[in-house]
Protein backbone atom coordinates (compact mmCIF):
# COMPACT_ATOMS: atom_id res chain seq x y z
CA UNK A 1 0.00 0.00 0.00
CA UNK A 2 0.68 3.67 -0.11
CA UNK A 3 3.20 3.07 -2.92
CA UNK A 4 2.04 5.58 -5.36
CA UNK A 5 1.45 9.82 -5.45
CA UNK A 6 4.75 10.45 -3.31
CA UNK A 7 5.24 13.62 -5.70
CA UNK A 8 1.87 14.74 -5.76
CA UNK A 9 2.62 18.07 -3.42
CA UNK A 10 5.60 18.66 -5.39
CA UNK A 11 3.67 18.43 -8.62
CA UNK A 12 0.39 19.62 -7.97
CA UNK A 13 -0.27 23.47 -9.68
CA UNK A 14 -3.71 25.56 -10.21
CA UNK A 15 -4.40 26.74 -13.96
CA UNK A 16 -7.15 29.14 -15.08
CA UNK A 17 -8.95 28.49 -18.26
CA UNK A 18 -7.86 32.25 -19.16
CA UNK A 19 -4.92 34.39 -18.34
CA UNK A 20 -7.36 36.77 -18.23
CA UNK A 21 -9.78 35.68 -15.86
CA UNK A 22 -7.24 34.84 -13.03
CA UNK A 23 -9.18 34.54 -10.05
CA UNK A 24 -6.88 36.89 -7.28
CA UNK A 25 -5.41 35.00 -4.19
CA UNK A 26 -7.36 35.62 -0.70
CA UNK A 27 -5.03 36.48 1.96
CA UNK A 28 -7.71 34.76 4.17
CA UNK A 29 -8.56 31.64 4.67
CA UNK A 30 -12.47 31.19 3.54
CA UNK A 31 -13.74 29.24 6.36
CA UNK A 32 -13.13 32.42 9.10
CA UNK A 33 -15.56 34.02 7.30
CA UNK A 34 -18.15 31.46 6.68
CA UNK A 35 -20.19 30.33 10.39
CA UNK A 36 -21.35 26.32 8.85
CA UNK A 37 -24.07 24.91 11.00
CA UNK A 38 -23.48 20.98 10.03
CA UNK A 39 -26.60 19.21 10.75
CA UNK A 40 -25.77 15.50 10.18
CA UNK A 41 -28.38 12.60 10.64
CA UNK A 42 -26.82 9.56 12.74
CA UNK A 43 -28.27 6.27 10.87
CA UNK A 44 -28.30 2.96 12.57
CA UNK A 45 -29.80 -0.46 11.16
CA UNK A 46 -31.60 -2.52 14.10
CA UNK A 47 -32.87 -5.69 13.64
CA UNK A 48 -35.75 -6.46 15.91
CA UNK A 49 -36.86 -10.37 16.97
CA UNK A 50 -38.93 -12.18 19.97
CA UNK A 51 -37.40 -14.08 22.52
CA UNK A 52 -37.31 -17.30 20.40
CA UNK A 53 -35.27 -15.23 17.64
CA UNK A 54 -38.38 -14.48 15.12
CA UNK A 55 -38.00 -11.52 13.23
CA UNK A 56 -40.56 -8.51 14.73
CA UNK A 57 -42.20 -6.49 11.92
CA UNK A 58 -44.74 -3.15 11.61
CA UNK A 59 -42.61 -1.17 14.87
CA UNK A 60 -42.41 2.39 14.45
CA UNK A 61 -39.87 5.35 15.75
CA UNK A 62 -42.46 5.39 19.21
CA UNK A 63 -41.29 1.43 20.08
CA UNK A 64 -38.10 2.89 20.21
CA UNK A 65 -35.66 4.91 22.53
CA UNK A 66 -32.16 5.61 21.11
CA UNK A 67 -29.34 7.26 22.99
CA UNK A 68 -26.08 9.00 21.93
CA UNK A 69 -23.10 8.95 24.43
CA UNK A 70 -25.95 8.20 27.65
CA UNK A 71 -28.03 10.81 26.08
CA UNK A 72 -31.67 10.14 24.77
CA UNK A 73 -32.10 11.42 21.39
CA UNK A 74 -35.67 12.28 18.96
CA UNK A 75 -35.30 9.69 16.43
CA UNK A 76 -36.05 12.08 13.44
CA UNK A 77 -35.55 9.08 9.97
CA UNK A 78 -37.37 5.69 10.19
CA UNK A 79 -38.14 3.00 8.02
CA UNK A 80 -38.64 -0.30 7.54
CA UNK A 81 -37.26 -3.03 5.16
CA UNK A 82 -38.88 -6.04 4.67
CA UNK A 83 -37.64 -8.63 1.96
CA UNK A 84 -36.14 -5.85 0.19
CA UNK A 85 -38.88 -3.49 0.17
CA UNK A 86 -38.57 0.09 1.98
CA UNK A 87 -41.43 0.38 4.38
CA UNK A 88 -41.96 3.79 5.81
CA UNK A 89 -43.59 3.55 8.92
CA UNK A 90 -42.46 6.87 9.78
CA UNK A 91 -44.64 8.25 12.80
CA UNK A 92 -43.92 11.58 14.30
CA UNK A 93 -43.85 11.43 17.79
CA UNK A 94 -43.56 15.06 18.21
CA UNK A 95 -44.13 18.27 16.64
CA UNK A 96 -40.78 19.09 15.59
CA UNK A 97 -40.05 15.68 13.83
CA UNK A 98 -42.74 16.27 11.35
CA UNK A 99 -39.87 18.75 9.82
CA UNK A 100 -37.53 16.26 10.19
CA UNK A 101 -35.90 15.18 6.48
CA UNK A 102 -36.24 12.22 4.59
CA UNK A 103 -34.01 9.38 5.42
CA UNK A 104 -30.64 9.29 4.55
CA UNK A 105 -31.27 5.96 2.36
CA UNK A 106 -34.04 5.50 0.48
CA UNK A 107 -34.98 3.45 -2.53
CA UNK A 108 -32.62 1.62 -4.05
CA UNK A 109 -29.49 2.79 -2.42
CA UNK A 110 -31.04 1.19 1.16
CA UNK A 111 -31.45 -1.54 -0.72
CA UNK A 112 -27.43 -2.06 -1.78
CA UNK A 113 -25.92 -4.71 0.08
CA UNK A 114 -21.69 -5.32 -0.26
CA UNK A 115 -20.72 -8.86 1.12
CA UNK A 116 -16.89 -9.05 2.45
CA UNK A 117 -16.33 -13.22 3.28
CA UNK A 118 -13.21 -13.35 5.35
CA UNK A 119 -11.40 -16.76 6.00
CA UNK A 120 -8.78 -16.71 8.44
CA UNK A 121 -6.76 -19.62 7.15
CA UNK A 122 -3.95 -19.37 9.92
CA UNK A 123 -5.52 -20.63 11.94
CA UNK A 124 -8.74 -22.99 9.98
CA UNK A 125 -7.91 -26.79 9.89
CA UNK A 126 -8.58 -27.68 6.58
CA UNK A 127 -11.49 -30.46 7.46
CA UNK A 128 -13.07 -27.91 9.09
CA UNK A 129 -13.32 -25.43 6.28
CA UNK A 130 -15.24 -27.71 3.99
CA UNK A 131 -19.00 -27.44 6.07
CA UNK A 132 -18.81 -24.19 6.38
CA UNK A 133 -17.90 -23.12 2.84
CA UNK A 134 -20.86 -25.41 1.40
CA UNK A 135 -22.94 -23.55 3.17
CA UNK A 136 -21.25 -20.22 2.06
CA UNK A 137 -21.78 -21.10 -1.31
CA UNK A 138 -25.55 -21.65 -0.60
CA UNK A 139 -26.33 -18.79 0.76
CA UNK A 140 -24.53 -16.91 -2.09
CA UNK A 141 -26.91 -18.69 -4.60
CA UNK A 142 -29.87 -18.12 -2.60
CA UNK A 143 -29.31 -14.29 -1.27
CA UNK A 144 -26.67 -12.38 -3.46
CA UNK A 145 -29.05 -10.86 -6.07
CA UNK A 146 -28.96 -8.03 -9.09
CA UNK A 147 -27.42 -5.33 -7.18
CA UNK A 148 -25.47 -7.18 -4.47
CA UNK A 149 -21.81 -7.44 -4.75
CA UNK A 150 -19.31 -9.97 -2.70
CA UNK A 151 -15.81 -10.38 -2.27
CA UNK A 152 -13.60 -13.15 -0.82
CA UNK A 153 -10.42 -12.72 1.26
CA UNK A 154 -7.97 -15.30 2.78
CA UNK A 155 -5.23 -14.44 5.70
CA UNK A 156 -2.28 -16.47 6.18
CA UNK A 157 0.11 -13.80 7.78
CA UNK A 158 -0.80 -11.48 4.97
CA UNK A 159 -3.89 -10.19 3.35
CA UNK A 160 -5.38 -11.76 0.05
CA UNK A 161 -8.25 -10.17 -2.15
CA UNK A 162 -8.88 -13.77 -3.66
CA UNK A 163 -12.15 -12.17 -5.33
CA UNK A 164 -12.96 -8.53 -5.58
CA UNK A 165 -16.14 -6.84 -5.42
CA UNK A 166 -18.63 -9.15 -7.94
CA UNK A 167 -22.11 -10.64 -8.40
CA UNK A 168 -20.69 -13.64 -10.03
CA UNK A 169 -21.79 -16.60 -8.55
CA UNK A 170 -20.03 -19.03 -10.33
CA UNK A 171 -16.45 -17.19 -9.84
CA UNK A 172 -17.73 -17.16 -6.06
CA UNK A 173 -18.47 -20.97 -5.59
CA UNK A 174 -15.62 -21.39 -7.48
CA UNK A 175 -13.17 -19.97 -5.29
CA UNK A 176 -14.23 -21.54 -3.04
CA UNK A 177 -13.76 -25.10 -4.01
CA UNK A 178 -10.18 -23.84 -4.79
CA UNK A 179 -9.83 -22.66 -1.38
CA UNK A 180 -11.25 -25.84 0.29
CA UNK A 181 -8.17 -27.87 -1.31
CA UNK A 182 -5.26 -26.01 -0.56
CA UNK A 183 -3.36 -25.59 2.36
CA UNK A 184 -4.37 -23.81 5.71
CA UNK A 185 -1.99 -23.09 8.91
CA UNK A 186 -4.52 -25.00 11.38
CA UNK A 187 -3.18 -27.89 11.54
CA UNK A 188 0.55 -26.18 11.63
CA UNK A 189 -0.77 -23.93 14.43
CA UNK A 190 -2.23 -27.23 16.56
CA UNK A 191 1.39 -28.86 15.96
CA UNK A 192 3.07 -25.66 17.19
CA UNK A 193 0.78 -26.11 20.28
CA UNK A 194 1.33 -29.38 20.58
CA UNK A 195 5.16 -29.08 20.81
CA UNK A 196 5.15 -26.14 23.11
CA UNK A 197 2.70 -28.53 25.65
CA UNK A 198 5.79 -31.29 24.92
CA UNK A 199 8.57 -28.76 26.08
CA UNK A 200 6.54 -27.81 28.96
CA UNK A 201 5.97 -31.16 29.98
CA UNK A 202 9.93 -31.78 29.68
CA UNK A 203 11.36 -28.53 31.60
CA UNK A 204 13.17 -28.90 34.17
CA UNK A 205 12.03 -25.76 36.20
CA UNK A 206 8.99 -23.30 36.58
CA UNK A 207 10.74 -20.97 34.97
CA UNK A 208 11.72 -22.68 31.98
CA UNK A 209 8.22 -23.64 31.36
CA UNK A 210 7.10 -20.09 31.68
CA UNK A 211 9.82 -19.32 29.31
CA UNK A 212 7.86 -21.99 26.63
CA UNK A 213 4.76 -20.67 27.61
CA UNK A 214 5.45 -16.88 26.84
CA UNK A 215 7.24 -17.60 23.62
CA UNK A 216 4.09 -19.54 22.31
CA UNK A 217 2.16 -16.12 23.26
CA UNK A 218 4.38 -13.76 21.67
CA UNK A 219 3.93 -16.15 18.12
CA UNK A 220 0.46 -16.03 18.80
CA UNK A 221 -0.08 -12.61 19.86
CA UNK A 222 2.03 -11.36 16.25
CA UNK A 223 -0.27 -13.64 14.03
CA UNK A 224 -3.44 -11.49 15.62
CA UNK A 225 -2.05 -8.25 15.43
CA UNK A 226 -1.84 -9.17 11.43
CA UNK A 227 -4.74 -10.56 11.65
CA UNK A 228 -6.42 -7.49 13.24
CA UNK A 229 -4.67 -4.72 10.74
CA UNK A 230 -5.80 -6.59 7.76
CA UNK A 231 -9.77 -6.62 8.98
CA UNK A 232 -9.68 -3.10 9.93
CA UNK A 233 -8.27 -2.72 6.30
CA UNK A 234 -10.81 -4.43 4.24
CA UNK A 235 -13.32 -2.56 6.00
CA UNK A 236 -12.08 1.04 4.60
CA UNK A 237 -13.07 -0.31 1.52
CA UNK A 238 -16.78 0.08 3.09
CA UNK A 239 -16.21 3.07 4.65
CA UNK A 240 -17.89 5.88 1.85
CA UNK A 241 -20.76 3.08 0.38
CA UNK A 242 -24.22 3.24 1.06
CA UNK A 243 -26.30 0.22 2.52
CA UNK A 244 -26.50 -2.72 4.26
CA UNK A 245 -22.39 -3.75 4.70
CA UNK A 246 -21.75 -7.55 6.09
CA UNK A 247 -18.51 -9.53 6.92
CA UNK A 248 -18.41 -12.80 7.87
CA UNK A 249 -15.37 -13.94 9.87
CA UNK A 250 -14.73 -17.74 9.74
CA UNK A 251 -11.77 -18.36 12.17
CA UNK A 252 -10.49 -21.07 14.76
CA UNK A 253 -8.20 -18.29 15.86
CA UNK A 254 -8.14 -14.09 17.18
CA UNK A 255 -7.45 -15.10 20.48
CA UNK A 256 -8.36 -12.92 22.88
CA UNK A 257 -5.76 -13.92 25.71
CA UNK A 258 -2.65 -15.22 23.27
CA UNK A 259 -1.54 -18.68 24.52
CA UNK A 260 -3.87 -18.63 27.91
CA UNK A 261 -3.90 -22.45 27.85
CA UNK A 262 -0.33 -22.91 27.76
CA UNK A 263 -0.37 -21.48 30.90
CA UNK A 264 -3.28 -23.42 32.46
CA UNK A 265 -1.10 -26.33 31.37
CA UNK A 266 2.04 -25.35 33.33
CA UNK A 267 -0.32 -24.73 36.40
CA UNK A 268 -1.91 -28.01 35.37
CA UNK A 269 1.48 -29.82 35.97
CA UNK A 270 2.90 -28.31 38.68
CA UNK A 271 1.90 -30.44 40.97
CA UNK A 272 3.40 -33.19 39.18
CA UNK A 273 6.66 -31.65 38.63
CA UNK A 274 7.02 -30.79 42.30
CA UNK A 275 7.34 -26.78 41.15
CA UNK A 276 6.64 -24.12 43.62
CA UNK A 277 3.20 -22.96 43.81
CA UNK A 278 2.56 -21.96 40.49
CA UNK A 279 -0.63 -19.43 41.30
CA UNK A 280 1.33 -16.69 39.90
CA UNK A 281 1.05 -18.37 36.41
CA UNK A 282 -2.42 -16.92 36.04
CA UNK A 283 -0.71 -13.65 36.03
CA UNK A 284 1.60 -14.11 33.60
CA UNK A 285 -1.21 -14.55 31.19
CA UNK A 286 -2.84 -11.84 31.71
CA UNK A 287 0.03 -9.73 30.74
CA UNK A 288 -0.75 -11.23 26.77
CA UNK A 289 -4.63 -9.44 27.04
CA UNK A 290 -5.34 -8.90 23.31
CA UNK A 291 -9.35 -7.63 24.23
CA UNK A 292 -8.43 -3.87 23.04
CA UNK A 293 -7.23 -5.21 19.69
CA UNK A 294 -10.56 -7.62 19.31
CA UNK A 295 -12.41 -4.28 20.27
CA UNK A 296 -10.39 -1.91 17.50
CA UNK A 297 -11.95 -4.02 14.80
CA UNK A 298 -15.71 -3.72 16.21
CA UNK A 299 -14.84 -0.06 16.41
CA UNK A 300 -13.33 -0.05 12.69
CA UNK A 301 -16.33 -1.82 11.68
CA UNK A 302 -18.83 0.00 13.50
CA UNK A 303 -16.93 3.39 12.21
CA UNK A 304 -17.78 2.68 8.83
CA UNK A 305 -21.15 0.89 9.22
CA UNK A 306 -20.24 -3.02 8.55
CA UNK A 307 -21.84 -5.70 10.65
CA UNK A 308 -19.58 -8.41 11.78
CA UNK A 309 -21.30 -12.05 11.73
CA UNK A 310 -18.79 -14.32 13.05
CA UNK A 311 -18.46 -18.49 12.93
CA UNK A 312 -15.97 -20.85 14.84
CA UNK A 313 -15.14 -23.30 12.39
CA UNK A 314 -14.33 -25.77 14.70
CA UNK A 315 -17.84 -26.44 15.60
CA UNK A 316 -18.56 -29.36 18.26
CA UNK A 317 -15.10 -30.68 17.35
CA UNK A 318 -13.06 -27.65 18.62
CA UNK A 319 -9.86 -28.93 20.68
CA UNK A 320 -10.25 -32.35 20.31
CA UNK A 321 -7.33 -32.96 18.57
CA UNK A 322 -5.73 -32.00 21.84
CA UNK A 323 -5.93 -35.66 23.42
CA UNK A 324 -3.72 -37.67 20.80
CA UNK A 325 -1.29 -40.12 20.57
CA UNK A 326 1.02 -37.33 19.96
CA UNK A 327 0.54 -35.88 23.45
CA UNK A 328 2.55 -37.97 26.68
CA UNK A 329 -1.04 -37.62 28.38
CA UNK A 330 -4.91 -36.48 27.79
CA UNK A 331 -5.27 -32.56 28.56
CA UNK A 332 -7.54 -31.73 31.08
CA UNK A 333 -10.71 -30.62 29.82
CA UNK A 334 -9.98 -27.45 31.51
CA UNK A 335 -7.12 -26.89 29.16
CA UNK A 336 -9.21 -27.57 26.62
CA UNK A 337 -11.89 -25.29 27.33
CA UNK A 338 -9.32 -22.57 28.07
CA UNK A 339 -8.00 -22.92 24.79
CA UNK A 340 -11.20 -23.13 22.88
CA UNK A 341 -13.15 -19.83 25.21
CA UNK A 342 -9.38 -18.13 24.18
CA UNK A 343 -11.01 -17.63 20.46
CA UNK A 344 -14.92 -18.21 20.79
CA UNK A 345 -14.74 -15.25 23.63
CA UNK A 346 -13.29 -12.89 20.74
CA UNK A 347 -15.75 -13.75 18.43
CA UNK A 348 -18.52 -13.24 20.61
CA UNK A 349 -17.31 -9.51 20.92
CA UNK A 350 -17.10 -8.95 17.61
CA UNK A 351 -20.58 -9.71 16.51
CA UNK A 352 -21.93 -8.01 19.93
CA UNK A 353 -20.48 -4.67 19.52
CA UNK A 354 -21.86 -4.61 15.77
CA UNK A 355 -25.12 -6.13 15.87
CA UNK A 356 -24.11 -9.47 14.52
CA UNK A 357 -24.43 -12.89 15.79
CA UNK A 358 -21.59 -15.49 16.32
CA UNK A 359 -21.56 -18.87 15.85
CA UNK A 360 -19.78 -21.36 18.40
CA UNK A 361 -19.96 -24.58 19.62
CA UNK A 362 -22.05 -26.06 16.94
CA UNK A 363 -21.73 -27.90 13.69
CA UNK A 364 -24.94 -26.25 12.55
CA UNK A 365 -23.26 -23.56 9.97
CA UNK A 366 -26.57 -23.38 7.83
CA UNK A 367 -28.24 -22.05 11.03
CA UNK A 368 -25.45 -19.22 10.97
CA UNK A 369 -26.27 -18.16 7.65
CA UNK A 370 -30.12 -18.80 7.85
CA UNK A 371 -29.66 -16.11 10.65
CA UNK A 372 -27.90 -14.10 8.23
CA UNK A 373 -30.46 -14.10 5.66
CA UNK A 374 -33.21 -13.39 7.94
CA UNK A 375 -31.31 -10.18 9.36
CA UNK A 376 -30.36 -8.77 5.47
CA UNK A 377 -34.15 -9.15 5.12
CA UNK A 378 -36.06 -7.42 7.96
CA UNK A 379 -34.88 -4.44 9.76
CA UNK A 380 -35.12 -0.98 10.76
CA UNK A 381 -32.88 2.20 10.06
CA UNK A 382 -33.63 4.97 12.72
CA UNK A 383 -31.92 8.60 12.29
CA UNK A 384 -31.08 11.32 14.57
CA UNK A 385 -29.72 14.38 14.41
CA UNK A 386 -26.44 15.12 15.41
CA UNK A 387 -25.42 18.69 16.37
CA UNK A 388 -21.78 17.63 17.78
CA UNK A 389 -18.61 18.91 16.75
CA UNK A 390 -17.12 16.51 13.75
CA UNK A 391 -13.48 15.52 15.11
CA UNK A 392 -13.06 11.96 14.29
CA UNK A 393 -14.01 10.66 17.63
CA UNK A 394 -15.41 7.29 18.77
CA UNK A 395 -18.99 8.04 20.36
CA UNK A 396 -21.37 5.03 22.13
CA UNK A 397 -24.49 4.54 20.67
CA UNK A 398 -27.81 2.22 22.36
CA UNK A 399 -31.01 1.24 20.99
CA UNK A 400 -33.56 -0.06 23.19
CA UNK A 401 -37.10 -1.19 22.71
CA UNK A 402 -39.96 0.05 25.04
CA UNK A 403 -41.16 -3.14 24.69
CA UNK A 404 -39.34 -5.64 26.88
CA UNK A 405 -40.32 -8.55 25.70
CA UNK A 406 -38.53 -7.68 22.62
CA UNK A 407 -34.43 -8.00 21.90
CA UNK A 408 -32.69 -5.42 19.56
CA UNK A 409 -29.18 -5.93 18.08
CA UNK A 410 -27.35 -2.59 16.20
CA UNK A 411 -23.97 -1.51 16.38
CA UNK A 412 -23.03 0.18 19.89
CA UNK A 413 -20.97 2.91 18.58
CA UNK A 414 -19.89 5.36 15.34
CA UNK A 415 -17.44 7.90 14.48
CA UNK A 416 -19.02 11.39 14.41
CA UNK A 417 -16.39 11.72 11.00
CA UNK A 418 -14.85 14.95 10.09
CA UNK A 419 -15.80 16.39 7.04
CA UNK A 420 -11.86 15.59 5.87
CA UNK A 421 -12.35 11.91 6.74
CA UNK A 422 -16.17 11.30 4.97
CA UNK A 423 -14.47 12.34 1.58
CA UNK A 424 -11.63 10.57 2.26
CA UNK A 425 -13.65 7.52 2.84
CA UNK A 426 -15.76 8.39 0.08
CA UNK A 427 -12.76 8.69 -2.80
CA UNK A 428 -11.22 5.60 -1.29
CA UNK A 429 -14.86 3.65 -2.15
CA UNK A 430 -15.33 5.42 -5.52
CA UNK A 431 -12.18 3.34 -6.88
CA UNK A 432 -14.00 0.10 -6.16
CA UNK A 433 -17.72 1.51 -6.93
CA UNK A 434 -18.39 3.14 -10.26
CA UNK A 435 -20.80 5.52 -9.17
CA UNK A 436 -19.73 8.74 -7.33
CA UNK A 437 -22.08 11.29 -6.83
CA UNK A 438 -21.64 14.77 -8.82
CA UNK A 439 -23.30 17.85 -7.07
CA UNK A 440 -20.56 20.41 -8.99
CA UNK A 441 -20.28 19.15 -12.02
CA UNK A 442 -16.90 18.57 -12.52
CA UNK A 443 -15.61 17.03 -15.43
CA UNK A 444 -12.25 15.13 -15.09
CA UNK A 445 -10.21 14.67 -18.37
CA UNK A 446 -6.30 13.53 -17.92
CA UNK A 447 -3.49 13.78 -20.88
CA UNK A 448 -0.52 11.60 -22.41
CA UNK A 449 1.73 9.95 -19.04
CA UNK A 450 4.98 10.44 -19.45
CA UNK A 451 7.71 8.16 -18.24
CA UNK A 452 9.78 8.95 -14.59
CA UNK A 453 11.86 6.08 -14.44
CA UNK A 454 11.51 2.94 -12.08
CA UNK A 455 8.51 1.62 -13.68
CA UNK A 456 6.51 4.94 -12.48
CA UNK A 457 4.88 7.85 -14.71
CA UNK A 458 3.75 11.39 -14.30
CA UNK A 459 0.08 11.94 -15.58
CA UNK A 460 -1.61 15.02 -15.90
CA UNK A 461 -4.96 15.56 -15.11
CA UNK A 462 -7.59 18.83 -15.05
CA UNK A 463 -10.50 19.18 -12.96
CA UNK A 464 -12.97 21.64 -14.66
CA UNK A 465 -15.12 23.13 -12.72
CA UNK A 466 -18.28 25.09 -13.44
CA UNK A 467 -17.74 28.57 -11.94
CA UNK A 468 -21.93 29.15 -11.45
CA UNK A 469 -21.41 26.01 -8.93
CA UNK A 470 -18.99 27.42 -6.41
CA UNK A 471 -20.31 30.01 -3.90
CA UNK A 472 -18.35 33.16 -2.79
CA UNK A 473 -18.58 35.40 -0.04
CA UNK A 474 -18.67 39.34 0.00
CA UNK A 475 -15.87 40.65 2.05
CA UNK A 476 -13.79 44.03 2.10
CA UNK A 477 -11.52 42.67 -0.59
CA UNK A 478 -14.19 41.13 -3.09
CA UNK A 479 -15.95 38.27 -3.13
CA UNK A 480 -14.35 35.36 -1.87
CA UNK A 481 -14.26 31.64 -2.14
CA UNK A 482 -12.44 28.52 -3.03
CA UNK A 483 -12.15 24.69 -2.72
CA UNK A 484 -10.72 21.86 -2.13
CA UNK A 485 -9.46 18.59 -4.08
CA UNK A 486 -8.72 15.23 -3.11
CA UNK A 487 -6.88 11.95 -5.01
CA UNK A 488 -6.15 8.59 -4.79
CA UNK A 489 -4.79 6.11 -6.99
CA UNK A 490 -5.02 2.84 -7.15
CA UNK A 491 -3.30 0.32 -9.63
CA UNK A 492 -4.42 -3.02 -11.24
CA UNK A 493 -2.72 -5.10 -8.44
CA UNK A 494 -4.80 -3.23 -6.06
CA UNK A 495 -2.02 -1.08 -4.22
CA UNK A 496 -3.08 2.26 -3.21
CA UNK A 497 -1.98 5.88 -2.46
CA UNK A 498 -2.60 7.57 0.55
CA UNK A 499 -5.17 10.22 0.04
CA UNK A 500 -3.95 14.15 -0.70
CA UNK A 501 -6.01 16.56 -0.31
CA UNK A 502 -4.84 20.23 -1.85
CA UNK A 503 -6.81 23.98 -1.06
CA UNK A 504 -7.15 26.23 -3.77
CA UNK A 505 -8.55 29.93 -2.32
CA UNK A 506 -10.14 32.37 -4.99
CA UNK A 507 -10.99 35.84 -5.23
CA UNK A 508 -13.88 37.14 -7.59
CA UNK A 509 -14.13 40.77 -8.13
CA UNK A 510 -18.04 41.91 -8.27
CA UNK A 511 -17.58 42.15 -12.28
CA UNK A 512 -16.15 39.20 -12.65
CA UNK A 513 -19.31 37.16 -10.12
CA UNK A 514 -21.52 38.79 -12.36
CA UNK A 515 -20.65 36.60 -15.41
CA UNK A 516 -20.22 33.21 -14.41
CA UNK A 517 -22.71 31.64 -16.46
CA UNK A 518 -21.08 29.54 -18.42
CA UNK A 519 -17.70 29.90 -17.14
CA UNK A 520 -15.48 27.10 -15.95
CA UNK A 521 -11.99 27.03 -13.81
CA UNK A 522 -9.38 24.69 -14.71
CA UNK A 523 -7.38 23.40 -11.93
CA UNK A 524 -4.33 21.15 -13.17
CA UNK A 525 -2.14 18.48 -11.50
CA UNK A 526 0.38 15.83 -12.36
CA UNK A 527 0.08 12.56 -10.77
CA UNK A 528 3.05 10.12 -10.37
CA UNK A 529 1.69 6.64 -10.48
CA UNK A 530 2.82 2.91 -11.35
CA UNK A 531 3.33 1.64 -14.99
CA UNK A 532 0.17 -0.10 -16.13
CA UNK A 533 -3.77 0.61 -15.50
CA UNK A 534 -4.50 2.74 -12.78
CA UNK A 535 -7.78 4.01 -11.35
CA UNK A 536 -7.88 7.88 -10.52
CA UNK A 537 -10.51 9.22 -7.81
CA UNK A 538 -11.61 12.34 -7.33
CA UNK A 539 -13.63 14.97 -4.81
CA UNK A 540 -13.58 18.64 -5.03
CA UNK A 541 -15.43 20.57 -2.51
CA UNK A 542 -16.77 23.68 -2.14
CA UNK A 543 -15.32 25.42 0.95
CA UNK A 544 -18.35 27.41 1.40
CA UNK A 545 -20.97 25.61 1.27
CA UNK A 546 -19.32 21.84 1.59
CA UNK A 547 -21.10 20.74 -1.66
CA UNK A 548 -19.05 17.77 -3.17
CA UNK A 549 -18.46 16.83 -6.84
CA UNK A 550 -16.64 13.21 -7.51
CA UNK A 551 -15.53 11.57 -10.25
CA UNK A 552 -13.22 8.29 -11.38
CA UNK A 553 -10.94 8.22 -13.86
CA UNK A 554 -9.16 4.78 -15.69
CA UNK A 555 -6.04 5.64 -17.25
CA UNK A 556 -2.94 3.83 -18.85
CA UNK A 557 0.43 4.98 -17.44
CA UNK A 558 2.88 3.34 -20.79
CA UNK A 559 4.60 4.61 -22.94
CA UNK A 560 2.92 4.52 -26.29
CA UNK A 561 5.55 5.91 -28.50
Amino acid sequence: MNRLLTLLLVLGAAMPLGAADTPKQPTEDISKLVESIDVRVISVDVVVTDKKGNPVTGLTRDDFLVFDNGRQQPISNFFEVVEREVIDRAKPATAAAETAPVAPFVGARALQRRFIFFIDNLSLAPFNRKPVFKEMQKFIDENLVEGDLAMIATFNRDLKVRVPFTNDHAFLKQTLDIIAEENSFGLQNQAERRSSETQIQDARTYEEAVGVARSYAYSVENDLRQAVNSLRSLMTTLAGVDGKKIMVVASEGLQIQPGRELFYYIDEIAGRKGWRSSSSVYLEATNFNSKSLIESVAQAANANGVTLYTLHAGGLGANSSANTAENQGATSPIVQNAALTNSTESLRILAAMTGGVATTGTNNFGGAFERIKRDINSYYSLGYRSGVERVDRQRSIEVRPKNKNLVVRSRRSFVEKSLFTEVSDKVIANVFYSAPENDLGIVVTTGQARAAGNDRYTLPLEIRIPMEKLAFIPTGEGLRGGFSVFFVVADERGDMSDVQQQSHPMTLTEAQAKDLAGKHYTYTVELLMNKGRNRISVALVDEATKQIGYATREVLAADLR
